[in-house]
């Protein structure tokens, strides 16, 4: 901003020094051009008289040369002055040349009348026009200062008044840690672009939010899931090294020691998984290859089929098979699908069919998995994609833990698709994987 005020006053006094400079050298001009007719009519010879009446101007000094380039006439005496022939040849052939002489400034005109043919030479101090530019030029000096002082004056009074909102929503950020992401920053007006900064930071806020609160609620149940089958181990072979002595006793130990390593490995598996596929992973990171997607589909049918040869699946596929292809990861398409089915046939009751469709949709295929079994309740149906997460009502029924839905979630993700769930308490739960 200063910049641009200084340079506009320099601009202004450069363009005034110019337009004096160009009128006092017309006027000059008009000089030479009188001192010739003058000196024409009076037959070559110009009186003192003359030359009084002449003189106009601060120091003024004509002079005039003939074509020998012999001066025949000046004014007054001016050994400063030196007009050299070839300066009086580039007058003769421009018509007029303007000069400068230390202070004064001056103009050498070609003058001819039918024989008549000279070099008329005039000079001069523009005293009122120098005195006018060194007026413009200290009032424009004083001028910046007094503008330089109120800029400075005014921007610490604006600055202190924009910059206060900043500085409060920086000590309302430095307040925040992650014990307080529940508190919101201020959004002031509403309408600014501070206000928008700070609707986004909340925003943002309420994210972290949920990701500490399902972090949370993850290590909360995932202690649970592993404390309670070490615990369980722990216990088994300590009541075995005392009591048991039999070989069928020790047998029943031992076997009731595996499932829970079986169980623990399980969930260590899952929980590296979910681990793995949960970091900020995109999809082109995967092994994506064309898979008809049938294929997933019947191999996860026929693993869950052997572990609940009771339950029947019925499977329903489109007539043209060769509709539903996709881009995919067949070993974890195939691993979400079992995750799927494997609930449905673990919450159906006995005899109680399960249902598996794959559709082709306009914006690619879903797959539908669909049980009559004991529902999810509206209290639950919201978390139950959350990690380790396990609604209470089954949770001392069925054995599980939690981690199954979390991948599927993941899983279709990657993909580039979702999964959804409806579900009513006692009549059954329907999952629609799309991709």
């Amino acid at each position: 901003m200063l910049a641009l005020v200084a340079a506009v006053s320099c601009g202004v006094y450069f363009f005034e020094r110019n337009s004096q400079r160009n009128l006092f050298e017309g006027l000059l001009l008009r000089k030479a051009e009188a001192t010739a007719k003058v000196y024409v009519r009076k037959h070559e010879r110009l009186e003192p008289t003359d030359a009084i009446l002449l003189l106009t101007q601060q120091n003024q000094y004509e002079a005039i040369y003939n074509e020998g380039n012999k001066l025949v006439y000046a004014s007054r005496p001016n050994p400063e002055l030196l007009i050299t022939p070839r300066f009086l040849q580039r007058a003769r052939a421009a018509g007029r040349v303007h000069l400068s002489q230390e202070r004064a400034q001056g103009v050498a005109l070609f003058y001819q009348d039918g024989r008549e043919r000279f070099v008329v030479v005039v000079t001069a101090e523009d005293k009122f026009g120098q005195e006018a530019l060194l007026r413009l030029r200290n009032n424009l000096f004083i001028t910046n200062i007094l503008g330089l002082a109120l800029v400075v004056a005014l921007a610490n009074l604006f600055a202190g008044h924009a910059l206060r909102p900043v500085q409060r929503l920086s000590r309302e950020i430095q307040a925040l840690s992650s014990r307080t992401l529940d508190q919101r920053l201020s959004t002031g007006n509403g309408r600014d672009e501070l206000a928008r900064l700070s609707a986004q930071f909340n925003a943002l806020l309420a994210r972290l939010a949920d990701t500490v609160a399902q972090n949370r609620n993850f290590v909360w149940h995932a202690s649970h899931e592993l404390r309670t089958p070490l615990a369980n181990l722990l216990g088994t072979l300590d009541i075995s090294r005392a009591y048991d002595e039999r070989p069928q006793e020790l047998r029943a130990t031992l076997t009731s020691a595996t499932e829970e390593v079986r169980r623990l490995i399980s969930l260590t598996n899952d929980l590296l998984l979910l681990a793995e596929l949960s970091q900020e992973k995109p999809a082109h990171d995967l092994l994506l290859e064309p898979v008809l997607l049938t294929e997933p589909l019947l191999d996860a049918v026929q693993a869950v089929q052997r572990r609940y040869p009771a339950t029947t699946i019925e499977l329903h596929l489109p007539e043209a098979v060769e509709d539903c292809q996709a881009r995919a990861h067949a070993e974890l398409l195939t691993l979400a699908l079992i995750n799927l089915l494997d609930n449905a046939c673990k919450y159906s009751p006995p005899g109680s069919p399960v249902l598996v469709s794959l559709a082709a949709s306009p914006g690619g295929c879903t797959y539908t998995v669909r049980d009559t079994g004991v529902g999810i309740g509206p209290d639950a149906l919201p978390h139950i994609f959350e990690p380790m997460y396990r609604a209470e009502a089954v949770r001392a029924r069925f054995s599980g833990n939690g981690v199954g839905l979390s991948l599927v979630q993941r899983v279709a993700e990657l993909h580039g698709g979702g999964i959804t769930a409806k579900s009513v308490v006692g009549e059954g739960t329907e999952f629609k994987l799309w991709l």
